[in-house]
């Protein structure tokens, strides 16, 4: 089921890009103005392991916004119940992010 709603804000934010200003600006505290530039990265990432196939992993949504200053998001939804691994997931997320 959660897969459903992962889809959903997948779409919000990466198909209805004039979406993505308002719900930056509301949980980050910025101030955008919907004029800015906004710049979508790939979803699909490899984490690279040691003695193991390489896993794939989508993340939500990966973006930068240039406004005055240039700055980058990764959102992720969580549309199951905490069972504490989101913290673990962002970590390799963002790692790979970093590399690639």
């Amino acid at each position: 089921m959660g897969n459903i709603y992962d889809g959903a804000f997948r779409t919000i934010l990466n198909d209805c890009r004039q979406m993505s200003i308002p719900i930056i600006n509301e949980i980050f505290e910025e101030d955008y103005t919907g004029n800015e530039i906004i710049e979508f990265h790939p979803n699909e990432h490899f984490i690279d392991q040691q003695d193991v196939a390489d896993k794939e992993r989508i993340t939500d949504t990966n973006f930068i916004i240039y406004g005055k200053k240039k700055k980058k998001y990764h959102l992720e939804c969580e549309s199951i119940l905490p069972d504490g691994r989101m913290t673990i997931r962002l970590f390799e997320y963002d790692a790979q992010i970093a590399l690639d």
